[in-house]
């Protein structure tokens, strides 16, 4: 898996780049304990979390998660990531829309708990509001492109737009890609690829072409001068033949499951109970031809003693969406989650520019009532300039309001109650519907050889976490078990291990 780290330091006399230092440290340690590759570092000096306005680094960090760079982002902790809801859960929306996962290198739970499931909410009402944003754009796309102007966003390398917005080859770098492609499919390898463009001076915008990239390239049917943009197909002149292009193909290695991917629903979420790695979801073949997937401890992948065996990746996922189902959507839990939302939105909105500006537009208005009470005692004509003034600022007054109620919007218990109710009406087969239902629910689990521990995002101590029996060997899901009797009793602490019944 390919990572990137974000740090970030807010101003004041005492923040400096130590700062940025002990959190990429923290982040190297743990993608090193996770078998991840970090490819970059960005991060943002001197300014606060509260807005991704002005934090260029962590723009340009989204920018590179849409072009499918890396895998995930490791930030030390959801503090670094964000400091407005609205902000977090629209740039996660982002990550989320590339298939980026993003990971907290020093909170198993993030801070705030329920306050990841208003960050969902807000995140639903994003995408739908992103969504239908998103037609109207695609309208205006397609007939931008019918006309054969390009508005796909980042061209290939070899290629480049021309004055009137058409793509057409990149003579600089064109030769130098066709070349390269040719030395692939005659049997050359990757490395001695890159270093051909290199010394070309062919670049991607972070430097060199890296393994990764290059291999993207050799799978991209762009350079057949076919660009597939929103439903139109635009035609350009063929950087490289289609028999080259077959031929690379053929001699690309299959690609393999990426355990960052949707398929596996609990991707970076489960850790390994004995040493902590984080599993990696693999999958194999057997002799019949029957495809197995399962989660592995990364740990032991990696040459690692650990002694926990592969879980089967069905079995595991329907365990902790039932036990998710079971825990989370009871006529117990909702309101219970309701209030705690409310009150984490409350918070959030304590510091809400909304009151200022309302506040600011109030103290306009009596400004003008002022005025307009004293030209028509006096008739003072010098103060129709001054009330000409504030009727516009009382304008902009109104506008800003209208925008950070955009920004920030208060949402009601009926709006939650509504959001709630989506999941336990879901479809419990759909693969979208069990993926919204952990990333929103579930904040952390842990596989032990006799059981899985679910931590959710909920502060309420006697519903944090739940302990499921699980068998050693990960062949199967053990259905009946009964309270061992030397377990402790302790309401309102944990909720109680359950264990195999004795044979």
């Amino acid at each position: 898996m390919v990572g990137v780290i974000y740090a970030r330091y807010s101003e004041g006399p005492r923040q400096t780049d130590q700062s940025i230092e002990g959190q990429v440290a923290d982040c190297m340690a743990f993608a090193k304990r996770n078998g991840i590759e970090v490819s970059e570092v960005y991060a943002d000096r001197h300014i606060s979390g509260k807005s991704i306005v002005g934090r260029y680094e962590f723009q340009r960090m989204l920018d590179d998660a849409a072009r499918h760079q890396f895998d995930c982002v490791i930030v030390w902790k959801i503090d670094r990531f964000g400091r407005d809801r609205q902000d977090i859960a629209l740039s996660k929306l982002k990550l989320k829309k590339a298939g980026v996962k993003l990971l907290y290198a020093e909170e198993s739970v993030p801070e705030g708990p329920e306050g990841i499931i208003l960050e969902s909410v807000l995140e639903g009402i994003a995408e739908y509001y992103s969504a239908d944003l998103r037609q109207k754009v695609l309208r205006g796309r397609r007939e931008t492109l019918k006309k054969g102007k390009y508005c796909g966003g980042i061209l290939p390398l070899g290629y480049r737009l021309d004055e009137d917005h058409r793509v057409v080859l990149d003579e600089a770098t064109a030769p130098a890609i066709r070349e390269a492609f040719r030395m692939y499919s005659t049997g050359s390898k990757i490395v001695e690829c890159i270093a051909f463009l290199d010394f070309k001076g062919v670049h991607g915008r972070s430097g060199s072409v890296s393994k990764s990239a290059f291999g993207r390239m050799l799978r991209n049917e762009k350079y057949l001068g076919i660009f597939d943009v929103s439903g139109v197909e635009l035609r350009a002149e063929p950087l490289i033949d289609e028999a080259t292009f077959r031929i690379c193909q053929e001699l690309l290695p299959v690609k393999h499951f990426s355990p960052a991917g949707s398929d596996y629903l609990l991707s970076c979420k489960c850790y390994c109970g004995q040493c902590g790695s984080m599993l990696i979801g693999e999958c194999g073949t057997g002799k019949s031809g029957k495809k197995f997937q399962y989660y592995k401890c990364g740990g032991k992948k990696r040459g690692g003693e650990c002694s926990l065996k592969p879980a089967a990746k069905d079995e595991l996922e329907q365990l902790i969406l039932k036990a998710t189902r079971e825990d989370m959507l009871t006529d117990e839990t909702v309101p219970m989650l309701v209030d705690e939302i409310l009150r984490v939105q409350e918070t959030d909105l304590a510091d809400d520019p909304v009151k200022r500006l309302q506040s600011a537009l109030d103290g306009c208005r009596k400004k003008q009532r002022n005025i307009l009470r004293a030209i028509e005692e006096t008739g003072a004509a010098g103060l129709a300039k001054r009330l000409a003034e504030l009727e516009q600022e009382e304008r902009d007054l109104s506008a800003e309001i209208k925008i950070a109620q955009v920004k920030r919007p208060r949402l009601t218990r009926e709006d939650i109650e509504a959001w709630l109710s989506m999941f336990r009406s879901g479809d419990a087969e759909d693969p979208e519907f069990q993926k919204s239902l952990l990333e929103t629910f579930v904040a952390r689990c842990e596989l032990y050889p006799d059981k899985v521990i679910v931590f959710y995002n909920i502060s309420k101590k006697s519903k944090q976490k739940r302990e499921l029996p699980w068998c050693s060997d990960g062949s199967r899901v053990l259905e009946e078990s009964v309270l061992h009797p030397n377990t402790p009793l302790v309401l309102g602490d944990f909720i109680i291990l359950l264990v195999p019944r004795a044979a």
